[in-house]
């Protein structure tokens, strides 16, 4: 019996916890986590290797359990999940199964019982090395963007990176969520999806295949927009958890997810779904105060992101007159430079004002020139890894 193994319970109650580290009798460590921070679920199992997860039911609200359940299946489908419940409820035994969890404990239950459960469930789930890159057993495959300030236009960056990634890789299922959206348009674009994130996460039970193929509609073929502006209440320490099980839900039916990071909630973001990102992208204007400011924000989240994600620089408004040299800004941001495109105003007003993609513009411009360059470059060379914006196998459908 191997005292290596660290176990990880989502447990609130008191009561639950107590149960099991008497149950335990020291055998195992186990590490507990709050229902409302579930990112540190993936923190622990990517620094720990653990590969055991109890999640405890209450019994006045059985389905954030449930909803828990599949978050964590579908993020690690390594992992063997157990639900913990305090009293035997078939219903409930039947619908965790059905969420994925592969048993159900009951507090309860004799301790000699479940110790040799959980045994067993470590005896059928392969070790893995704490060294092992997150990338091969994570299903991570979102591109997290945002601005080092407010006045910069990441939204522009983030529509446009959806494009081209969806003309990159046209066969992908690909997903551009807007926290900035309005109203009336998702990024600089019409669009009148009455399916929002804060629908989702009002009615978490409502996501499936079948409501985003019938209530989200393709922008272009494979892409499609989501208005992802959250009200003030979801912002709270208590729903992070949501947004973690909202994002898991909608990667199992995306082959990649788009975000644009409005800045002012990039904290609550990145804290919530980091460990999802395989790239976050910082765009910045050639200004030194906001190099100090990127570098800040990227250095605050390194302790939400996978080891693997891709921390990448672009440089937008970039002139070569008058601007610090490229290496300058990138030795004070501390991150990769990915690229830098033109100010190139009028084609950037002309599409925003028509509510249309920049590449549908009459005349083909700098700005859509170089992003297309340079992301092509981007993903070619990362696609040799087998890292990058899309999985390797997708890019032969460019």
């Amino acid at each position: 019996m191997s005292r290596d193994d660290i176990l990880v319970c989502v447990a609130d109650d008191i009561g639950i916890r107590t149960w099991l580290e008497r149950t335990l009798d020291g055998l195992w460590p186990v590490e507990f986590v709050a229902s409302s921070d579930l990112s540190r679920v993936s923190r622990l199992v990517e620094a720990t290797g653990s590969r055991f997860v109890m999640v405890a039911a209450d019994d006045n609200e059985p389905e954030k359990a449930l909803r828990i359940i599949s978050a964590v299946t579908k993020a690690r489908d390594d992992l063997a999940v157990v639900s913990v419940t305090r009293r035997l409820n078939q219903d409930f035994l039947l619908r965790s199964m059905r969420a994925g969890a592969r048993d159900c404990f009951v507090a309860s239950s004799d301790g000699e019982e479940i110790r040799n459960r959980i045994q067993q469930f470590l005896h059928d789930t392969p070790a893995r090395s704490t060294a092992e890159s997150p990338a091969t057993v994570s299903r991570n495959k979102i591109t997290l963007v945002t601005g080092a300030s407010p006045v910069v236009d990441a939204r522009f960056f983030a529509q446009n990176l959806a494009f081209t990634t969806n003309k990159l890789f046209p066969a992908a299922r690909i997903l551009a969520l807007d926290t900035s959206a309005t109203d009336r348009h998702v990024f600089y674009l019409d669009s009148n999806n009455r399916v929002t994130l804060q629908s989702l996460l009002q009615n978490p039970e409502a996501l499936d295949q079948s409501m985003i193929e019938t209530a989200l509609e393709e922008y272009t073929p494979n892409l499609r927009l989501l208005a992802g502006k959250l009200s003030p209440e979801a912002l709270g320490d208590d729903r992070s958890a949501d947004l973690f099980i909202a994002v898991s839900q909608l990667m199992s039916m995306f082959d990649h997810v788009v975000v644009n990071v409005d800045p002012m909630v990039a904290d609550f973001w990145v804290s919530a779904v980091g460990l999802h990102a395989k790239d976050l992208v910082m765009v910045a204007h050639p200004i030194v105060e906001q190099a100090h400011e990127a570098r800040h924000r990227v250095d605050a989240w390194r302790g939400h992101l996978a080891r693997d994600c891709r921390k990448s620089l672009v440089l937008d408004c970039y002139e070569k007159k008058g601007a610090p040299a490229v290496g300058e800004i990138e030795r004070a941001v501390g991150i990769d430079y990915m690229g830098s495109l033109p100010l190139d105003w009028d084609s950037r007003l002309m599409a925003i004002n028509a509510g249309l993609p920049l590449h549908k513009l009459p005349r083909k411009t700098q700005y859509q020139r170089q992003l297309d360059s340079m992301l092509r470059r981007y993903a070619t060379d990362e696609s040799r890894k087998g890292h990058g914006l899309i999985r390797r196998g997708l890019l032969k459908a460019s």
